[in-house]
């Protein structure tokens, strides 16, 4: 398939012309189809999400697709015969008129398999955490590692092809600890990709620093933001802002920073938090429209008490205007406090996938009940989701720590299409507790790859044939 940028110059200048006339698009998983096979006939995709305008075009590995608004929620674009004719993977993200690219979901073009198989690439990346993105606009995977020796640094690992990494120097700083959740988007709407790093003094204080992209995998320290669980346009300006969980020593927030579309951001608001007596932890922000207004909520997986044992799903509706409503909480069967989101069961709504871990199935009025769970061995975890077997059906990959041995595994559910999922397939990974998982194709073979990242090892894990 022919590579092009994700973002182009026209774009670009039309961004900075217009970015506060239209908001910038959330995608949903799946699309649909989730995944073809090779040699597949033109087909009609369709992608769900949240703010599409008239003029909102669907894009394949930076290339326009003929387009169709069906609703504000709703698109569907045609996808020629010629880009799926081997096997590979497309980057899918959609732009409103005069926006910045939305999020990036992946489409496989591979045969399906009733099973994956996962081989150690033995790529030379150096420890850290890490973050996933195009950012030398080439169409392919690039990670970006913040790891630490004698001072902190993030340097990039530019793919070449075929999963094969080229390492760009980054910058050196300083903070007392590399905490990870690190986050990655366009925050100054110049068609690059930007990232932020984040730490702790040890104790109670953390934040985040941004680092703005250049588009050809260098990165510049920005602005010190309070955190950066996740980006969204919370307001519909055409510009990110900053969603994350906060917490003072005292109490627990959700903290919504506006983005100023030059890289900075606002203080923003905060909205307090529980306390509830089932809550240990509020966990990572996610965010999504679960009541179907058009304006994005935003939840959060909860840790109780029990290490595992039950937890919750924190709710907070948006207004539209960058402001949440008051909290409402669902008891979930496993507690957890990272998670994704995705319509895991293909009626239209979205469901929220918790460490852990647990399924809460979405009623499409912003409450939730639960649905699939199986105990894993950590809560805290990152959780992916995508159609890691081809078979057009969502599954789910977390990491797990086991207490007791040291030992972390990566765990594989592979879904069954109506929202309950066959049993985990374990993967060892290693000694010592890390909880960073990303996953991308990293070598176009159209399986998807997983990276897991930690400040004592990284690993790149392709699926095998």
């Amino acid at each position: 398939m022919k590579r092009t940028p994700l973002v182009s110059t026209l774009v670009f200048a039309s961004s900075l012309l217009l970015s506060a006339s239209n908001a910038v698009p959330l995608i949903y998983q799946p699309t649909m189809p989730a995944s073809v096979a090779p040699g597949h006939a033109t087909f009609a995709l369709q992608i769900r999400g949240t703010g599409f305008v008239s003029g909102a075009v669907v894009r394949w590995n930076g290339n326009a697709l003929k387009t169709q608004v069906l609703s504000s929620s709703l698109l569907q674009a045609q996808v020629p015969a010629q880009v799926v004719a081997h096997a590979g993977t497309a980057s899918v993200t959609v732009a409103n008129p005069g926006t910045i690219a939305s999020n990036v979901v992946y489409l496989s073009v591979r045969d399906a398999s009733p099973t994956i198989k996962l081989k150690n690439d033995q790529a030379n990346v150096e420890p850290g955490f890490l973050v996933v993105g195009d950012f030398n606009n080439d169409s392919r995977p690039d990670l970006a590692v913040a790891g630490q020796s004698q001072t902190q640094f993030v340097d990039m690992y530019l793919n070449g092809g075929r999963g094969k990494f080229k390492k760009i120097p980054g910058p050196q700083f300083f903070v007392t600890l590399l905490i990870g959740g690190n986050n990655v988007g366009d925050f100054n709407n110049d068609g690059n990709l930007d990232t932020t790093v984040c730490s702790s003094d040890g104790g109670v204080a953390a934040g985040c620093q941004v680092f703005l992209g250049d588009g050809r995998g260098g990165l510049t320290p920005g602005q010190n933001v309070a955190s950066s669980n996740t980006l969204a346009d919370m307001n519909g300006d055409g510009i990110l802002d900053l969603v994350s969980t906060t917490f003072d020593g005292y109490f627990s927030y959700v903290t919504i920073q506006p983005g100023n579309g030059d890289g900075t951001f606002q203080i923003g608001t905060s909205t307090i938090l529980g306390p509830s007596s089932t809550i240990d932890a509020y966990g990572a922000a996610l965010v999504g429209d679960f009541n179907g207004d058009g304006k994005l909520d935003v939840v959060l997986p909860c840790m109780g008490h029990l290490i595992p044992g039950p937890g919750s799903l924190a709710v907070l509706l948006g207004n539209g205007d960058g402001t949440l409503q008051s909290e409402t909480d669902y008891a979930t069967p496993w507690g957890g406090t990272q998670g994704a989101i995705a319509d895991v069961n293909n009626d239209g709504k979205l469901d929220v996938i918790s460490s852990g871990f647990s399924v809460m199935l979405g009623n499409g009025d912003g409450t939730f009940t639960p649905g699939y769970s199986a105990e894993l061995q950590s809560t805290n975890g990152n959780v992916v989701v995508g159609d890691f077997n081809g078979d057009s059906r969502l599954d789910i990959a977390s990491i797990g720590f086991d207490f007791s041995t040291g030992d972390t595994t990566l765990n594989v559910v592979l879904g069954k299409g109506d929202g309950t999922f066959r049993a985990p397939i374990p993967f060892g990974l290693l000694h010592g507790s890390s909880t960073g998982l990303l996953n991308a194709d990293f070598n176009n073979d159209g399986m998807m790859d997983f990276a897991f990242g930690g400040i004592g090892k990284t690993m790149v894990l392709v699926q095998a044939p």
